[in-house]
């Protein structure tokens, strides 16, 4: 690569740095990243990077989300509430330099941790330290849904042209990388994937989008009350919205909401990705119980509802998956199913004897079965079964989490957030048997674990506790 191609790449990457690091050191860093870091995330595709040898790759979200890193350590450590699901954050992120390093790989050991600090770390400690705090809630939600709302209507170019509007934009500047991803098709059409490299990876950022669209249209307001009481009124007058931290913009508009959700869906079934669409089924009900009346009813009966749909929908995948895997697929959707059913058959018996640490990111793969499209496998591949655990712990941490700030009595406005963050947690839980988590969706899944860790910390409309005078 000549001197003029390596300059053109190291100043477009690096710009959105230049002007994170600047701005962190005029504002807050809760302002930084609603402002310019969450834009770069949700706008540029992370699969183009800057390279210098002997030092890792650094893309767009890096490049923002590392001066952003170091302003939390100096600016927001001493709101730091420890909790366990922090030492499984660590855990897991290292387990891949670990895996790295019993292979033998000591460079990419250093690639693997620069890349789990940005991926991992960071996001973590940004959902639990700049979103609750300092009314950021609604701004924060009401910019994600708003920026994902844009991604999709530039997303829709692919569905018909079979191209990408973004790959189109950035690859100028990258004219001497090689861009592993390209438009799938299916049916005809092409998959659309924004700037998130492929489908499904586009199908898991619409289904957060998607989910979070039904906190905007919540209802604000009401005293607090035990959550299980049957409540004497419901609604407050909507007038009264903005004085309860619910924003003025981006969110208070019924028309805007309504066309964002519309958007949104419309997107997600563009992507062609069988694993959102049906992660939005079970996130939708979940979160639609914040915003009911009788949540104890609504609980019991969502809950039978998704075991019921979910063992029958179980039952009927396996039997398709296994009888397209007897014979030649007939259509693209028993290729996949008898596609996923020969991954674990290959790879659970090389799971199992990983050892702790796993093969490491670099694990040799099997004939045409390169693509590990199931985020449970892969990790057990990758990162051993300390991994899987550290992982798993995670998960568990963040619903026992959300379980306690919707059941803790908290205003109506937290406990429609709590069942809003389930409801996206378990649909990209359940997404992720279908698909790996890597880019932007690696991004949000631990900002909305490091979220849970707040929520109810700092509730909606009560800041910092403040001095109170009792008159007797």
């Amino acid at each position: 690569m000549n001197e003029t191609s390596t300059a053109a790449p190291s100043l477009v990457i690096l710009l959105p740095g230049l002007v994170c690091g600047v701005a962190l050191c005029f504002l807050a860093p809760a302002r930084v990243f609603r402002n310019i870091v969450l834009p770069v995330v949700l706008l540029c595709p992370l699969y183009f990077n800057w390279k210098i040898k002997m030092l890792p790759p650094v893309d767009f979200g890096a490049a923002v989300i590392y001066p952003l890193g170091f302003a939390m350590l100096l600016r927001c450590m001493s709101r730091w509430r420890f909790s366990l699901v922090d030492l499984w954050v660590v855990l897991f992120a290292v387990s891949s330099c670990v895996a790295d390093l019993t292979q033998g790989q000591t460079t990419n050991a250093g690639f693997e941790l620069f890349g789990a600090i940005a991926g991992i770390v960071i996001p973590y400690m940004a959902g639990k330290l700049l979103i609750e705090q300092d009314n950021g809630r609604e701004p924060f939600v009401a910019r994600s849904v708003g920026l994902l709302s844009f991604a999709a209507i530039l997303s829709a170019y692919e569905w018909h042209w079979k191209n990408n509007l973004f790959r189109l934009a950035f690859t100028p500047f990258f004219q001497d990388e090689i861009i592993p991803w390209h438009t799938q098709l299916r049916g005809g059409h092409g998959r659309i994937s924004g700037p998130y490299a492929q489908g499904e990876l586009a199908g898991m950022m619409f289904l957060i989008a998607v989910v979070l669209c039904v906190y905007l249209a919540s209802p604000v307001g009401q005293a607090k009350r035990p959550i299980f009481e049957r409540p004497t009124s419901h609604l407050w007058p909507q007038k009264q919205r903005s004085e309860m931290g619910h924003p003025r913009f981006w969110g208070t508009s019924g028309l805007w909401r309504t066309v964002a959700a519309g958007i949104l869906l419309v997107s997600l079934y563009l992507t062609q990705s069988r694993g959102p669409e049906l992660g939005v089924i079970v996130g939708l009900p979940i979160a639609w119980i914040g915003r009911t009346r009788h949540l104890l009813r609504n609980s019991v009966l969502v809950a039978v509802l998704l075991m019921l749909g979910g063992g029958v929908a179980y039952e009927a995948l396996s039997s398709f998956a296994a009888a397209a895997a007897l014979r030649a697929p007939t259509a693209d959707e028993q290729e996949t199913a008898a596609y996923r059913l020969v991954l674990l058959e290959l790879y659970l018996p090389m799971a199992e004897h990983g050892g702790p640490w796993g093969a490491g990111p670099g694990f040799k793969t099997v004939g045409k079965y390169t693509s590990i499209d199931n985020e449970y496998l892969l990790v057990w591949l990758s990162r051993g079964y300390v991994g899987l655990a550290s992982f798993l712990l995670i998960a568990g941490g963040t619903l026992y989490r959300l379980a306690c700030a919707i059941v803790r009595k908290p205003l109506p406005i937290d406990r429609s957030l709590g069942f809003t963050l389930l409801g996206i947690f378990l649909g990209l839980l359940f997404t992720i048997a279908t698909v790996f988590l890597g880019m932007q969706p690696l991004i949000f899944f631990f900002l909305i674990v490091g979220w849970a860790q707040a929520l109810g910390v700092y509730p909606a409309g009560i800041q910092q506790p403040v001095f109170e005078q009792v008159y007797t």
